[in-house]
This record gives C-alpha cells, structure tokens and sequence, in this order.
C-alpha cells in the first residue's frame, strides 16, 4: 500500500524552518498585492507597527500547530485547518491595530486591504505546505518504530505490507526489553498483554515522551485507514467519531452540501454531458445512458446512471469487474472513464437522496454478497449513503479483485468514522487533480 506519511515526531527543524520562512514572505507578499489590488500603489511594510503584525501572525500559527510535526504532516483536515488558524490570526491583529492606533496602519485598513491580504496569505500557505511537504515526504522515516505482538506471523505480515511504508526501521518483538529505552514509537497489536515489567518500561517510555499507539490507532493516525482485520464487534460501538451517524446537524448540512453542489454540477455540466452522448451515440451502437442495479444506505438497491463506456452485451456472462485495458470499453467510452465524465449522470441520484456527493462506491449487489462473506465488516460501508466519489477512490487505485475491496473498506471505514466538513473538502479536491490527471478506469 502507498502512504505519503511520516511519523509525527520526526519532521526535520530544516522543514519547520523553511515553513517559517516561507510563511514571513507570503505574509509580505500578500500585504503588497493586496495593497496593489486595492489601492494601486504602495505602502511602507517596514515600520516597527507592521513588524509587529507579523510576529503576531507567526505566534497565531506557532499557537495553533502550523508549525508542530503533528499538523506539518499531509493530514486530511491540513489544508482547511491552516487556512483556519490564520484566518483566526485576523482577530489578534486588529487588536493590535486598534491599540496602536488605527491611523498608523490607513495603508491598511482602507478599502478591506486587510482582509484581502489575510486571504491570499492563507492560500498562498497552505499551497506551500502541500508543496513543502510532498517534498520532504518522498523518502521514508529514519525513527525507530517497535512493533509489539506475541503472535510472529502477525509481525511479518503486517511488517511487510503497511507498516513498511512508514519507517526504514521497524522493530518486530514479542516481548519489550530494557534496550527500548531508545525507541522512538511503540506499537501494540491486541494480542500483547504486556507482564507487569513490560508495563513498567511502557509507562516509563511514554513519561519520557515516546508515542505508544494500539495497531489500530496507529493505522488511523498514519495511514488514514481502519485496519479491518483488527477490529472486533466492540470498536463500532466503543470508538469515538461517527459524526455522520448520531449528529442531526452534520446530516443536515451534509444534504445542504449534496443538493447545492450537485444542481450547479448538473447545470454546468449539461452540455458537456449532452455532447459526450452525443459522441456516444456515434461511435458505439446502444444507448448514451446506462442505467445499473447498486447497493445503497442500509442495503437498499436503487437504480444508479452513468454514461455508458462499454459496448452493448458487455455482461452477457454474468458480472465481472473492469480491468485496466478491458476490451469492453470503447475508444469514446475510455476516455469518459479516465475524465470521470461518466458519473456525471449520478448528480440525479444525488438530487434524489439516493447518494451523496462523497462517501463509499455503491457496488453491485452480485458483489455485495460475495464480498460480505470474504471481508469482514463489510457491510459497516452502508451505514452511510454511497457517493460519487470517496477517501477510498482518492487514495487507493481502481479496485478490481477481493483483495482491493478490502483496503478500499479500510478508507471508507476511516471516512466514515472521521468526517468533517473539512475531509469532504480534501476529497473533493483531490478528486479534481485525479480528473486532471485522468487516472479513472
């Protein structure tokens, strides 16, 4: 499995301090534009009043974990949460503005100058951050990261699959001696019932500060899953999160969302939807729209749309997945796949209430059934809504065999679990840039 995470503890002082200094010169810079924008001329940044703004603005960053290895890392919630934090600095500004005096900063203040540099500061940021970090991301964490469990085909198999692309320097042991003193992360599978020693020298680690993890904590926190086949019956009910199950509100806003970004996607998208019929009528016999049986909230069919991107008949032998180069997919239909043009159709099932914009694929029901029986918790996935796209289709490549079913249930599980306003946001985003790279199948 892919990751582009990094241990919270070890981002480098060079990353913290190229933030730092980055973040000083998108201040500048967003004051100059603004001032340019608005007033179109110039205004003297560098008097000891506009000094102080800035270290204002760094303190508020400093306060609310821009610069804590926790937050530098490419979380789900980072970008918005950035963008947050400094819009929040705004209001220990004007304090500052208003106590000095606000005829010191008119330059400022005149014609929303403030505002309009505060926003293209925090655009500018959170652009740079996602740069930064991809950047010191490519390589894997140097930190040493023991694995605890008593069980050591569980260590080589979870050792050789995920938890290797996290660290070089995974440490598997059954058992916790007194050389841990010098890890840096502990991880516990539930099978470790640590001796009344073992928990001495665990309690010490973390008094020293060392981070100790349960294998499903960690996975959460570090690759934004839900590892399915370490959870029981109990973690549904005992762990926190599900928002979207229990919170009138987030439902409610939720279906806000849906219904208003699903109108506008419809109408913009009408004539490209009406010309991409069109090329189908063209070069493929049969219908433009296809219409399929899927499985939705609580295990209900409805009936789903799509454009259609496979030649008539496709599935006279019954019900098989896609593959990268299947034969079935026309030239036309191909290039809707990859473009993604081919949901469009499904912002009616959206309208309906039969979907959301974001949440869990909505699969066959043939497959349903089958996949029930070969994953466990399987069905947990239609607790929500299905969607159109998902943190499983932004995060792991086009499914197509039990195995990618199974991962693709750990994002959707950790979705579930973790949504926010702003993890909709973050897919949607990054559903964008796999529609520009036209990486669909």
């Amino acid at each position: 499995m892919r990751s582009d995470t990094k241990l919270e503890k070890f981002v480098g002082p060079t990353q913290k301090l190229l933030l730092l200094v980055t973040d000083l010169l998108c201040i500048g810079i967003g004051f100059l534009l603004a001032t340019r924008l608005r007033l179109s001329g110039d205004v003297n940044y560098w008097g000891v009043e506009y000094i102080g703004l800035n270290m204002i603005i760094v303190l508020t960053l400093f306060i609310g974990g821009a610069y804590s290895s926790k937050n530098i890392r490419s979380t789900p919630k980072l970008p918005l949460k950035t963008f947050f934090i400094i819009v929040a600095s705004s209001v220990p500004c004007l304090v500052f503005i208003y106590s000095l005096g606000p005829e010191r900063f008119s330059g400022l203040l005149g014609r929303g100058v403030f505002p309009v540099a505060i926003f293209l500061f925090a655009c500018m940021s959170v652009l740079l951050r996602y740069l930064i970090n991809q950047a010191f991301q490519r390589k894997k964490s140097s930190s040493h990261v023991l694995f605890l469990s008593r069980d050591s085909e569980r260590l080589d198999k979870e050792i050789t699959t995920d938890l290797s692309s996290i660290s070089n320097n995974i440490i598997k042991a059954d058992r916790i001696t007194a050389e841990a003193a010098s890890l840096e992360t502990v991880v516990i599978a539930p099978d470790f019932n640590p001796t009344r020693e073992e928990h001495l020298r665990l309690i010490n680690l973390r008094v020293k500060g060392v981070p100790i993890y349960s294998l499903s904590d960690f996975f959460e926190t570090h690759l934004y899953i839900v590892p399915v086949q370490e959870i029981d019956d109990d973690w549904f009910v005992r762990s926190e999160g599900f928002a979207m199950l229990h919170s009138s509100a987030a439902i409610r806003f939720k279906r806000f969302n849906d219904i208003l970004i699903a109108t506008v996607l419809l109408l913009i998208s009408a004539p490209l939807v009406v010309t991409a019929m069109a090329a189908i009528k063209l070069s493929s016999r049969g219908p433009a729209i296809f219409s399929q049986t899927r499985v939705g909230l609580n295990g209900k069919q409805f009936t789903l749309y799509k454009l259609r991107t496979m030649v008539c008949g496709a599935e006279e032998k019954g019900a098989q997945w896609a593959s990268k180069k299947d034969p079935r997919i026309f030239p036309v239909g191909r290039f809707l796949r990859n473009t993604r043009i081919d949901e469009l159709p499904q912002c009616w099932n959206i309208l309906k209430g039969e979907m959301s914009l974001i949440g869990p694929r909505p699969e066959r029901p043939e497959f349903t059934e089958q996949l029930s029986k070969l994953i466990p918790h399987y069905d947990l996935r239609h607790v929500i809504k299905p969607g159109l796209t998902g943190w499983a289709q932004v995060m792991y490549p086009y499914g197509a065999s039990t195995y990618d079913a199974l991962k693709k249930l750990q994002y959707d599980l950790y979705y579930i679990k973790n949504y926010s306003p702003i993890l909709d946001l973050n897919i949607l985003l990054r559903t964008i840039l796999v529609t520009l790279r036209r990486s669909g199948r």
